[in-house]
């Protein structure tokens, strides 16, 4: 390729070498005629090397922006519920979301100018962790370049790098906004030259529509309305439910758009979202009485430095800014930081059966949980490893689904269970799985071997690791089948305290149903710092309530409730 690069170049100077000073003495006869000649020897000059070198330079804004998304770590969320927010590689306006749902689907909403296109595509493969990502449900909110020309990059020169379902949008003619609105005129145009090509996917967002993609369900509250010529006016305004968080989508809708939608819908509740994503960058768009409808405790601001900061000095920024402050927002993510993810998830507070002695009737123990308040229940098989007990008997999993049958009664379910003893304990991993399964719970914690044969604690990190790999591994085909994710944690002794060489055994056994269970207890007791991860809440402080007599206990579990809700506040 160098060589032909090398050889195409020298060509070319010995042509020009050639031919330009014949040329010349010709055109200096005129010099009109040779300002000219030279112009267009320029123009056309400059315009070959663009065309022999566009490969090259294309290849390499890809391979830098590969680099650049690898470098932020961006974190694969397929298969989970969560919304990312694509910042602008050129500190410009856009909008770029990305949804994955814990069903699998991928959807996009808008994507920005066509200068993100590569940043988009690469972001987009570290999401789903797929060589040709593929796009269930693509919606555009409006035509305008920064939130339309990803998409239509996609369609005319990327198609082969990106795959789309169906695209969702609401658009008139392009006529309808020729001498009004010269941006959206030229996106619809591009848009209706390029529909042939996806013509059969298709679909029309109108109000009222409510629809599922997957686990995600939306709501359509405003559409195009033909009687705004302006284009921001016709953004669609949806709300998306999903994973029982709430998230409203504006596109870059104005304050006609923001007063119907509050008119018609506020007194219904609907508009009431946990999450907003802020109309035309922050910066304009809906007024205060929408977001008052919609009291956000989160807000997603596709907003570049110099608007959040309105250096230019006419925009609404730092007004808008301080309504969201007035109205107690917890949390802004603003694309002027970067690229951000938001797992969408209500933490449930979750406690331990073991907060119960051994043999506490597991039925009681399930009700009472679920009187106080607690939203789910960490089952502790660890505390079933006596005589007598039904978990050791051979209608052990009877026993299990009487339990499940129970906190179904109940309203709370089992999020998760601890396996006896260690990753080596025998029969009781098998049976803990298998009843974790029939619970319904989805995780069971098998705490690591931290000790050798000779009972000499393990600190070195490469024998912990081969230790425990060859004693999970023998699990995990059983709970594959059994649909349940063993968990490693880190808890107090040796190698198994520092929270990196957990995350290590992970990464050695690599096997999709296994993983890590963060303690952060433990990690703080042991002198390492950790950040608190997406999931429930889960509070493991039972020793005071085992040793307190019975007819206290509800007491103290109320008042850990009460403090796990603190807690579950300030995660992110």
């Amino acid at each position: 390729m160098v060589k032909r690069i090398i050889s195409l170049a020298l060509a070319f100077t010995v042509l020009l070498t050639l031919c330009v000073p014949p040329a010349a003495a010709f055109a200096a006869k005129n010099e009109t005629s040779a300002a000219s000649f030279f112009e267009d020897a320029g123009n056309k000059i400059s315009g070959f090397f663009e065309k022999l070198f566009e490969p090259i330079v294309k290849l390499w804004r890809r391979m830098m922006t590969y680099f650049e998304v690898k470098g932020e770590n961006v974190q694969n969320t397929k298969n989970r519920n969560a919304v990312h927010m694509l910042k602008s590689v050129t500190d410009t306006i856009c909008d770029s979301f990305i949804i994955t749902t814990d069903d699998g689907k991928v959807i996009v909403i808008d994507g920005g100018h066509k200068t993100e296109t590569d940043y988009f595509i690469e972001y987009l493969k570290a999401v789903t962790g797929e060589k040709k990502p593929h796009i269930d449900a693509w919606f555009l909110s409006h035509a305008h370049d920064d939130h339309c020309e990803v998409f239509l990059e996609v369609v005319e020169n990327r198609s082969g790098e990106v795959s789309f379902d169906r695209v969702y949008a609401n658009f008139p003619e392009a006529s309808f906004y020729d001498g009004y609105d010269e941006w959206a005129f030229t996106v619809l145009t591009d848009y209706y030259r390029l529909l042939p090509a996806f013509e059969n996917k298709t679909a029309e967002l109108k109000e009222g529509n409510v629809f599922n993609i997957g686990s995600a369900k939306f709501t359509v509250f405003y559409t195009f309305n033909p009687e705004w010529r302006n284009c921001n006016e016709g953004s669609t305004i949806m709300r998306m439910d999903l994973g029982g968080v709430s998230v409203m989508f504006t596109g870059d809708a104005g304050t006609n758009a923001g007063n119907y939608v509050v008119g018609k819908y506020a007194d219904s509740g609907v508009l009431e979202c946990d999450i907003c994503k802020m109309a035309h960058h922050g910066q304009d768009g809906v007024d205060r009485n929408f977001y008052e409808a919609v009291a956000p405790e989160v807000c997603l601001w596709p907003t570049p430095s110099w608007v959040w900061d309105n250096r230019n000095g006419n925009l609404k920024t730092l007004e808008v800014r301080a309504w969201m402050e007035d109205l107690g927002v917890k949390k802004n993510y603003v694309a002027k930081d970067g690229s951000s993810l938001r797992y969408l998830y209500n933490p449930r507070i979750v406690t331990t059966t073991d907060v119960f002695e051994e043999g506490y009737p597991a039925e009681t123990a399930v009700e009472r949980l679920a009187r106080l308040g607690y939203e789910g229940i960490d089952m502790g098989f660890d505390y079933w490893v006596f005589d007598g007990s039904p978990f050791l008997k051979d209608d052990y999993l009877d026993w299990a689904r009487s339990l499940r049958a129970r906190a179904d009664e109940a309203g709370i379910p089992y999020t998760h269970a601890h396996a006896p003893g260690e990753a080596n304990s025998g029969d009781v991993i098998g049976r803990s799985i298998e009843a974790a399964s029939v619970l319904g719970a989805k995780y069971l914690v098998v705490h690591p071997v931290w000790k050798d044969e000779n009972g000499k604690v393990i600190e070195n990190k490469k024998e912990f690791i081969s230790v425990n790999s060859q004693a999970i591994k023998k699990w995990l085909p059983l709970a594959e089948k059994c649909g349940v994710v063993l968990l490693s944690e880190n808890i107090l002794w040796g190698a198994s305290k520092d929270p990196r060489i957990i995350a290590e055994l992970v990464k050695e056994v690599d096997y999709d149903w296994f993983g890590w269970c963060s303690d952060t207890g433990h990690a703080h007791c042991s002198g390492y710092k950790m950040s608190v991860h997406t999931g429930d809440c889960v509070m493991e402080a039972h020793h005071q309530s085992l040793v307190a007599p019975d007819e206290e206990r509800d007491a103290i579990l109320t008042r850990l409730l009460e403090e796990s809700e603190k807690l579950r506040d300030r995660m992110p």
